[in-house]
């Protein structure tokens, strides 16, 4: 088997929605941000935690991993949360039967791709199609799944989540030959967000996901092996572009772009100043469509950007353009014991060396969560601004604004 998976539950969004993904990103190397390193820091020391029933707060300062990311109290504070809500649902259940903490799944075989491999020569790519997951529990009839995402940039659902759909399809064909399962469910969580979402499905709904899998694995993997053959091999979409690292080299990224958009790019001039011409908001439904791609463009100009950078750092020319070193960061201490026996020596007074700063409402309503009285008293010294109407999908839980005669506009009350 190879030792990554082609066919990755992870990056199932985008080869389901768009085959041509895997081919266009296949020579691509990964990118090992410092998001990524968190990432995986926070998931080893939750598997330390539910593996060993030990605190998170204990791992503080220690290295998890060797990639040099450090557990701080961030991170600590939100495992131990997770660590808690699943601890919380194993004590729940009255029957008990598996917890199996970061466990690897193969869908291989789910996947009914045998002819597909069987063409292959010996030495090509085969079918690899596994991941990871977090905790599975079974008990109480029910398969549950449970995706630790530490991250705070997006906020992702369990609804039809395609990463956590495979997984539950192939952790019930293995589970459901020693356990009844009537009942499969998947959980994401995301306590820096304070996000957790939750998605149930039957047994047959699960299977019928299953058939509807296997013909998108085949067109995807056997797009990957052959290269494409026509337009629709490529698909833009926002789910399937936002992490793709091919974005900045689509093609069909670009022209969904520009024909969502409805407009026409000309530089006018040399120095790369663009004109946009005919962008209509005639309609509410052609702003509707605009809007709805607005986080794809955003990803688009993103994925540009870094590709920029990329070919530039690896010496590549790309005209018009040039790297500089960019603004210093700020100034920390090296030192900073060293630093404080030092100000001591200049005789400076205490009040000059040291800042004092009372700790925040939301420091304090952590501090006395168990003190329903303090924090009653506590409650009247605080404020906190309303929301600013936001605009979402109607699908979105929260109740829609009842739009007033007298109701302001908020847009001018900004600009004024």
């Amino acid at each position: 088997m190879a030792s990554h998976a082609i066919l990755s539950p992870s990056s199932a969004e985008r080869w389901i929605n768009c085959p041509g993904s895997l081919y266009a990103t296949k020579d691509l190397p990964d990118v090992n941000t410092s998001y990524a390193k968190e990432g995986t820091t926070a998931h080893a020391l939750a598997e330390f935690c539910l593996k060993f029933n030990k605190k998170a707060i204990d791992s503080l300062g220690k290295l998890m991993t060797p990639n040099g990311i450090y557990v701080d109290d961030e991170m600590a504070e939100a495992v131990q949360e997770y660590v808690d809500n699943v601890n919380g649902i194993k004590a729940s259940m009255s029957d008990l039967l598996i917890v199996d903490i970061e466990q690897k799944l193969d869908f291989t075989d789910i996947l009914n791709i045998e002819y597909v491999k069987d063409t292959l020569p010996a030495d090509a790519d085969k079918p690899a199609a596994f991941g990871t997951a977090d905790a599975i529990i079974v008990g109480d009839g029910e398969l549950q799944i449970h995706d630790l995402k530490y991250g705070k940039g997006v906020q992702v659902y369990a609804e039809d989540n395609k990463q956590l759909m495979i997984y539950a399809l192939a952790a019930y064909q293995y589970y459901s030959l020693c356990c009844d399962i009537t009942k499969v469910s998947m959980h994401i969580h995301q306590p820096r967000l304070y996000h957790h979402s939750e998605y149930s499905v039957t047994p047959d709904e699960l299977l019928a996901f299953g058939e509807k899998l296997k013909e998108k694995a085949i067109k995807a993997y056997t797009v990957y092996l052959n290269g494409p053959t026509n337009d629709d091999d490529f698909c833009a979409g926002e789910s399937q572009c936002r992490f793709c690292k091919a974005a900045g080299n689509c093609e069909a990224l670009a022209k969904h772009v520009t024909a969502t958009i409805g407009a026409d790019f000309d530089v006018i001039n040399d120095v790369g100043d663009v004109v946009i011409d005919s962008v209509t908001f005639d309609a509410p439904e052609d702003v509707a469509i605009k809007f709805s791609a607005l986080n794809t463009i955003k990803s688009w100009i993103t994925a540009v950007e870094t590709r920029v950078n990329s070919l530039l750092q690896q010496g590549q020319k790309v005209p018009g353009y040039k790297l500089v070193i960019g603004r210093q960061g700020n100034r920390a201490w090296r030192d900073v014991e060293g630093a404080e026996n030092a100000l001591k020596t200049f005789k400076l007074k205490e009040d000059e060396r040291y800042t004092k700063k009372l700790i925040s409402p939301t420091q304090a309503l952590k501090l006395l969560k168990d003190s329903p009285k303090r924090i009653a008293k506590l409650e009247g010294f605080i404020t906190r601004p309303e929301g600013k109407p936001t605009v979402v999908p109607e699908s979105d839980k929260r109740p829609a604004i009842n739009i007033a005669d007298d109701f302001n506009d908020l847009t001018q009350e900004e600009e004024n």
